[in-house]
């Protein structure tokens, strides 16, 4: 990777993406002139001085004439004696759509890129033509109440499904809904995360978005199926999606992992499924009950495709957004229950773990929530202790353990279990509805 200026006000770079910085002399008129491409392929320009015999970079700039421009004026004032590097490479200089622009190079395949991207999108169309210094709590005000009032709404719940338009930031459609404050806070803490490494790399001497009070949240109530509700479900999705259903709420999985999964990340012998890209950024598990086994057993007939759900052609895996459009969303109103998410489904599979007694470190660790403390307090829970969790799972509401999923059933109301869930793991005995607070807590909504 090249040398960057020694000046930190103005390292170009300074995310650590590597790549080559090159020349650009096609002729006289491109000298001192420097160009990059990032990872998405988009070309950065930076310009080349020499001052006192030192070699001096500047950038970044968005475009070839910008860096011309800025070549040309440093070159006029080199030579009428009034060039100071120091006052181009001062605190706050880049602009803030440079700035996003390049934090946007290192984010990846981030399972959140389309969130970041439109966040940035809309930042920098905010502060356009405007330097890092430009962005006080003044302004960063006078940007809530615009997006508190703005009809763009990128986006829109509607029954429980996201209705994402990425393009149309500003665009007032009809129907269209203003942000939430909830929403409003996610622009803002995105904003922080960036301006963070911009105070990092010496580009800002504090965090304007610190100073301020984002809005107060509500943890809000997590849905989950009761038994009878689940009954309902499952004869209104009828085969096959009833059993896909009953899969997510015998495992845990979210939907993109288990509409992704493949049939090589399936070992029914060991009764365990691999996901080795998953929210966390790590190789995860899935441990799976005999309903469970017997479920995936079961969709294995007459299926030659690699995927697990795959699509209609087979050479793809089933497109969740379709599914929820085409088959959820009119199998959750003939119902007739409250309006449910699939991801209700994980928060099911938490609430049937508490209320069977197990506590927060045994939920925590088959819900995979790597990374919070609970797991590492119980890293020494064996596999059999988490096996018969999983099972317990299973028997959840029903008079016998035998589980047939996608056929209707009566499934009878099971008293909440004795146990509670405290700091420690070990509880007395409590009253009805003590489980489900556990459930809430566990599986609660942005968390998982």
């Amino acid at each position: 990777m090249w040398r960057t200026s020694p000046i930190p006000g103005h390292q170009s770079g300074s995310f650590g993406r590597k790549g080559r910085c090159v020349m650009a002399r096609k002729g006289r008129q491109d000298r001192g002139l420097m160009q990059k491409t990032d990872s998405r392929g988009k070309t950065i320009w930076y310009v080349r001085l020499y001052h006192h015999g030192q070699e001096r970079r500047f950038g970044s700039f968005a475009s070839k004439t910008a860096a011309r421009g800025f070549y040309e004026k440093a070159k006029l004032e080199q030579k009428e004696g009034r060039f100071f590097p120091e006052r181009y490479q001062q605190r706050g200089y880049e602009l803030v759509g440079t700035f996003i622009d390049r934090y946007l190079t290192m984010i990846g395949d981030k399972k959140s890129q389309r969130d970041e991207r439109r966040f940035g999108a809309w930042w920098k169309d905010r502060f356009k033509g405007q330097h890092l210094q430009a962005v006080t709590p003044a302004t960063l005000e006078d940007a809530r109440q615009v997006l508190l009032n703005e009809r763009a709404a990128p986006l829109v719940r509607k029954q429980g499904r996201r209705s994402r338009n990425l393009k149309a930031i500003h665009a007032v459609s009809e129907g269209a809904q203003k942000r939430q404050p909830t929403t409003v806070n996610r622009y803002f803490e995105w904003l922080r995360k960036v301006l963070n490494l911009a105070v990092r790399d010496g580009k800002l001497q504090t965090n304007p978005v610190s100073k301020l009070k984002l809005a107060k949240e509500s943890k809000g109530k997590t849905r989950f199926l009761s038994p009878d509700e689940e009954s309902k479900l499952m004869n209104a999705l009828s085969a096959p999606y009833a059993a896909w259903a009953r899969l997510a709420i015998l495992t845990g999985m979210r939907q993109t992992e288990q509409f992704s999964l493949t049939w090589a990340q399936v070992d029914l012998s060991r009764g365990l499924i691999t996901l080795p890209t998953t929210k966390a950024g790590e190789v995860q598990y899935v441990r799976l009950n005999e309903e469970a086994r017997q479920v995936l057993q079961d969709l294995t007939r007459g299926n030659r495709s690699i995927w697990v759900f795959p699509s209609g052609t087979q050479e793809t895996h089933l497109d969740p957004r379709n599914f929820y459009d085409r088959v959820w969303i009119p199998a959750v109103k003939r119902a007739g229950i409250e309006w449910v998410t699939w991801h209700d489904l994980r928060h099911t599979f938490a609430s049937r773990l508490a209320m069977a007694g197990h506590n927060e470190g045994t939920i925590a660790a088959l819900l995979r929530h790597s990374g919070t403390a609970l797991v590492k307090r119980y890293a020494h829970l064996s596999p059999s202790h988490l096996n018969a969790a999983v099972e317990s799972v299973a028997v959840f509401g029903k008079e016998s353990p035998q589980a047939v999923a996608g056929v209707e059933t009566v499934i009878p109301q099971v008293p909440v279990s004795n146990g509670t869930v405290t700091g420690t793991g070990i509880g007395d005995s409590v009253g009805e509805g003590s489980g489900v607070e556990v459930a809430e807590k566990i599986g609660a909504p942005d968390t998982n």
